[in-house]
């Protein structure tokens, strides 16, 4: 016997099917995750709640940990467990698609791979991508934990990985874990002295990404925008 709950669920699903969640709002797609462990029951306002909870963001729902969710008056261990999970699968997904070598030749490639690389560790780490000359990934290792300002990089770290993977470019990548992707003056200084030292052993530093969530920004575009926009300020005042 079904009720009028289950006939929802029924076509909530066959709504997902035929459409790959086009049109959704955020709130049904929590629908949908809490409908697996959550049998016979209107889902629909614990996933209104949910959204209130965790600041009317999907993604900040599924960020969060297990003990944050089972703050939430309706969310038993299970179904915590459940949507805690998921963010996990998803970047294993990400990072399994690319394969052992993905090749990584435009900067959009680039900036995609190195979110894959990060999931949901919500410590701040570098790590360093060294790649050949037709841009495939030849091994990606993590060069340090915490912040740029906490942490200090070694810029010999970064030669002699490069020099160990015979690296024809390397690509720098950390992660915001707060969300914010600017980089910081420690971290726009930080991608200058190690330019510099690669160039001495004539490997070329792509770039460094920002990571943020499924957000990436190029550090050294930054830098270069911030270097154009002093240039024209001096073209400026020469021409008064």
């Amino acid at each position: 016997m079904t009720n009028e709950h289950d006939g929802h669920r029924i076509r909530m699903r066959q709504r997902a099917e035929e459409t790959n969640l086009a049109g959704f709002q955020p709130h049904e797609v929590l629908e949908l995750i809490l409908m697996e462990t959550i049998p016979r029951r209107d889902v629909n306002p614990l996933a209104h709640i949910l959204l209130s909870h965790f600041g009317n963001s999907f993604a900040s729902v599924l960020d969060a940990k297990k003990e944050q969710l089972m703050e939430v008056p309706g969310i038993g261990e299970a179904t915590a467990q459940h949507i805690a999970g998921l963010r996990d699968i998803f970047a294993y997904y990400q990072k399994d698609r690319w394969g052992e070598k993905p090749c990584l030749p435009t900067y959009g490639a680039a900036g995609k791979y190195c979110t894959s690389l990060f999931g949901r560790q919500r410590e701040e780490s570098l790590k360093m991508v060294c790649l050949d000359a037709q841009f495939n990934v030849l091994a990606t290792e993590t060069l340090s934990h915490g912040t740029l300002d906490e942490t200090q990089l070694y810029t010999r770290q970064v030669v002699e990985c490069a020099i160990r993977h015979n690296a024809h470019s390397v690509i720098l990548t950390h992660n915001h874990p707060g969300g914010a992707v600017m980089p910081s003056q420690a971290d726009m200084d930080t991608t200058q002295v190690v330019e510099n030292a690669l160039k001495l052993i004539e490997v070329r530093l792509l770039d460094h990404f920002i990571v943020a969530g499924e957000q990436y920004r190029s550090v050294k575009m930054v830098i270069r925008d911030l270097e154009k926009e002093k240039a024209e300020l001096v073209a400026e005042k020469k021409g008064k």
